[in-house]
């Protein structure tokens, strides 16, 4: 018997069933509007899977058209010039400086799922796709991660620290997750 399988429904578009061993539920993961996924655990059949799936259909639709809205932060990140590399560099050690952070090293990349990282070392990884974002927006990101050079988890001391820096960082993060995407 296979671990998976496809079925097409006229609402949503086809939908790809894969049994899962590390699964303990039926998740439906939606990464754009083409690409829907259902994990589902090793005794769960496909049949109820199927069942689940059928009554999250307006749900799933809805997810499909939020994501339609989304800018892909990413897709507009492709072609991106060394001038807008430089700019989003330059805005990070402006930042730093102006409020006396100090980090290791910065690196940008195209990242999937993060706007940005910062290492126990210091080390910041930052989305290209920042480059797609408005300067508030782009600001916060930088701050956040700046602060996760001396606050290294998401504590309410993280949050009270950041807000010195940004105002209403968590409706930022909101409006982020939002309006941008990366997929």
């Amino acid at each position: 018997m296979a671990n998976f399988k496809y079925i097409t429904y006229p609402e949503i578009g086809s939908v790809y069933f894969e049994k899962n061993k590390k699964a303990k539920r039926i998740v439906i993961s939606i990464k754009s509007q083409d690409n829907v996924h259902v994990a589902v655990p090793r005794f769960v059949s496909f049949r109820r899977a199927e069942s689940f799936v059928q009554k999250k259909l307006v749900w799933i639709k809805n997810q499909q058209i939020s994501i339609s809205e989304k800018t892909n932060a990413n897709e507009q990140s492709k072609n991106v010039s060394i001038g807008e590399k430089s700019n989003i560099i330059n805005r990070v050690e402006f930042l730093a400086n102006k409020y006396g952070f100090e980090y290791n090293k910065i690196t940008l990349r195209k990242m999937k799922t993060r706007w940005g990282s910062c290492t126990h070392n210091n080390n910041i990884s930052l989305n290209i796709g920042l480059v797609a974002l408005t300067d508030e927006l782009k600001d916060y990101i930088i701050l956040h991660e700046l602060i996760h050079t001396k606050i290294k988890n998401h504590s309410q001391e993280f949050w009270a620290e950041l807000s010195k820096y940004v105002s209403h960082p968590k409706l930022l993060n909101r409006t982020l997750s939002k309006n941008y995407g990366l997929y």
